[in-house]
């Protein structure tokens, strides 16, 4: 893991330097991975939409998600970064990064419907394209602050996108076989 973790971090932190607006931009960045600004998205979902559909599969997908990256924490046990400057404090297990998996899983299912149904092409293109620079923005934003080894963040990606196809997988056969028995 050395090998690989301490020279992107190495990295990461020549690319930007650790003034207090920096700190300022990659924390605001995180928050777009915490849990108040994911469940605040899926109240908006529940609200803008007014359909039971989209939230209760936001929901689930994000609270199964919850219980599959505390479950691999917890089988994993990894501490968290011990040679990085700290920003900002962490007190679970490092792998895989919690924020990164779940804006993965999160704004992913935003970029699904968005591909999906949105007729305007240059519109989804760019909500696809701004969705997209959040979640890397998310993951960068967790080795900056010092919080997460970037294997942590690889693997948060990892099993985000891996779990949010299978979720999508799942979501379609039960919508499929709902609307064959009507």
């Amino acid at each position: 893991m050395i090998l690989f973790d301490l020279p992107v971090y190495q990295f990461i932190m020549s690319m930007f330097t650790t003034s207090s607006s920096v700190v300022t931009l990659m924390s605001f960045f995180t928050s777009f991975g915490s849990t108040l600004v994911i469940v605040s998205g899926i109240l908006c979902v529940a609200i803008l939409y007014k359909n039971k559909k989209y939230f209760f599969n936001f929901l689930s997908a994000c609270l199964i998600g919850t219980i599959l990256n505390n479950l691999i924490k917890i089988i994993v046990r990894r501490p968290r970064p011990t040679n990085t400057m700290p920003f900002t404090y962490e007190s679970s297990y490092s792998f895989p990064s919690g924020h990164t998996m779940m804006s993965t899983i999160f704004y992913g299912l935003i970029i699904y419907y968005v591909y999906k149904n949105m007729k305007n092409k240059k519109l989804k293109t760019f909500i696809i394209c701004i969705l997209s620079l959040i979640i890397f923005m998310v993951g960068l934003s967790r080795v900056y602050l010092g919080v997460h080894y970037a294997t942590d963040v690889l693997g948060g990606y990892i099993f985000g996108i891996i779990y949010l196809v299978v979720f999508i997988r799942l979501m379609n056969k039960f919508e499929n076989r709902k609307l064959k028995n009507k």
